[in-house]
């Protein structure tokens, strides 16, 4: 596999429940992966350890705000160490499925400062370089859930999902440097294509920044 570029490239996919999240992050890796490029998949929160309490508590009953704050960070820091920064110190794209944000999000719907879990989170595990955020209301999120054959779990209900949306809103209006908003209520190919269309924009004009492969950018139009 090619390395991408110097200290990597990390993008993030965010937006409440049924915006198609796994959807893009999963065609974003894929079209590393046929490019031959260093990538790295991986969503939050993860499968093992404070990650598969978040998980089980999903279904079972949520934890206290606090100690959801907290097992979202412990999580997120041996994620970082297990994946990201390997796969950015080697030069490699790391696509994820949830970070931060939505920690902000959806621990913000419970009343926590939003701004203070992502100074908390950035004191600990990488910064974005891109951040894609898939934009929809909840009552259109929720359909889709629904229309997948899955039914709503305890972090997905109506009032904190509209909550959630507007953090997420605010979040992006203030890092508008390193982070775009994608309109994720119509067609899901027309969200892939805008999506795609930034991320590889983003990744070239990265690469020829910091001195990265030139072959790379070729890759990224072709």
């Amino acid at each position: 596999m090619r390395a991408v570029l110097p200290g990597g490239f990390l993008v993030v996919i965010e937006g409440v429940d049924g915006t198609g999240k796994t959807t893009v992050s999963s065609m974003l890796a894929q079209f590393c992966g046929e490019r031959g490029l260093l990538c790295a998949y991986s969503k939050e929160p993860t499968g093992i350890g404070a990650g598969r309490q978040l998980r089980e508590s999903a279904r079972t009953g949520r934890v206290s705000v606090a100690e959801e704050c907290a097992l979202f960070l412990r999580d997120r820091t041996e994620h970082a160490e297990r994946t990201i920064r390997p796969t950015l110190a080697a030069g490699g794209v790391v696509i994820l499925d949830r970070y931060y944000w939505s920690t902000a999000a959806y621990q913000g719907a419970r009343g926590v400062d939003p701004a203070a879990i992502v100074a908390e989170n950035e004191a600990h595990v990488p910064r974005p370089d891109l951040v894609i955020l898939l934009d929809a209301s909840a009552s259109s999120g929720l359909a889709r859930v629904r229309g997948r054959g899955d039914e709503p779990d305890e972090f997905e209900k109506a009032g904190a999902l509209e909550r959630a949306a507007a953090i997420f809103r605010s979040l992006q209006e203030t890092h508008p440097d390193d982070s775009v908003r994608i309109d994720a209520g119509g067609d899901l190919r027309s969200v892939q294509r805008a999506a795609l269309a930034e991320f590889t924009t983003r990744l070239a004009a990265a690469v020829t920044a910091r001195g990265g492969d030139a072959a790379v950018a070729e890759l990224l139009s072709a």
